[in-house]
């Protein structure tokens, strides 16, 4: 009996993140800083000395903290009289805690609503996407894809663009990479027929390069009428691209956002997410591995689902 809670006990080890643990909450990137290698080789003892030198200055220095506004006393929760010291105060331990993963409540650019599809229809979304001029990916194409799925879903997933077999079928995420979103929806207890899946892109691009922000940008009003009539509570958004667009072009990486959960240009909680094509790139599922973090985060995403 010892033996085996003994085993228990290394299992556990084993599944503790050191990253997360050892990683203040400020901090929490730190370990993707790149190191950069010195020009020129460095006198460290001259260095320290200096160094020391500006310690010893500081410590004999005090700074007086600004007085705020008369007009605003309460927001002063200082004295000017108490002086502060330009030496850092010592840090007290404390103990870390996970912070949750939440819903961004910095301010994004809305979409303003579309005028003129009061009686609006997917029959009819679907017309004008076959018909669309509006950019150089119509005389490439083969077909359109609009999108498929339960038109009342409460998740919509949504892609970039369709790639070659999509192009073909005229039906989003039906390649390998499709088959690999499949399986993940699947073993988290989704049923693909209650989901929504699109792309921002109607058409393909060609040699399946990256959409660009104009052919974006005249698609988008397809989308949100889609979105529109769908009313869906939460999105994912599959891959770098999507994420960028959907939620802002000024967030991080992929590999830092996915996981959590963003305010959306349709005003609808988005979630980040690994395009599935990314992780057919490696079989591994070692933990931190990109299919290992996309398990993690299909669970996330099915909870918040069940949720509501």
């Amino acid at each position: 009996m010892a033996k085996k809670k003994g085993s228990e006990a290394v299992n556990e080890l084993e599944a503790v993140d050191l990253i997360s643990l050892l990683s203040m909450p400020e901090n929490a990137d730190s370990y993707e800083i790149e190191l950069s290698v010195p020009e020129q080789d460095i006198d460290l003892a001259a260095l320290g000395a200096e160094q020391l030198k500006e310690e010893q200055l500081a410590k004999s220095k005090t700074v007086v903290p600004a007085i705020s506004s008369p007009s605003h006393p309460s927001h002063s929760p200082l004295s000017s009289s108490l002086p502060i010291s330009a030496s850092p105060s010592p840090i007290t331990p404390t103990k870390i805690v996970s912070q949750p993963r939440v819903v961004s409540s910095k301010p994004v650019n809305l979409l303003s609503p579309i005028q003129g599809f009061e009686n609006d229809s997917f029959d009819q979304i679907r017309k004008d996407i076959s018909l669309c001029q509006l950019c150089g990916l119509c005389k490439t194409r083969k077909n359109v894809v609009p999108g498929v799925g339960n038109e009342q879903a409460k998740l919509v997933l949504i892609g970039e663009a369709p790639g070659a077999d999509e192009d073909i079928q005229g039906i989003p995420f039906v390649g390998k990479a499709g088959k690999h979103l499949d399986k993940i929806i699947a073993a988290a207890g989704f049923k693909k027929e209650d989901l929504y899946i699109c792309n921002i892109l109607k058409c393909r691009p060609p040699n399946n390069r990256d959409p660009n922000l104009a052919e974006m940008k005249v698609c988008t009003p397809y989308l949100q009428r889609q979105l529109a009539l769908i009313k869906p509570k939460l999105i994912g958004c599959l891959g770098n691209i999507s994420a960028h667009y959907v939620i802002s072009p000024s967030i991080p990486g992929i590999t830092r956002i996915r996981g959590q959960w963003f305010d959306s240009i349709f005003g609808i909680p988005a979630f980040a997410m690994y395009h599935p094509s990314y992780l057919i790139r490696s079989e591994s599922r070692e933990k931190g591995s990109p299919n290992w973090q996309m398990w993690q985060d299909i669970r996330a995403l099915k909870a918040k689902y069940d949720s509501i």
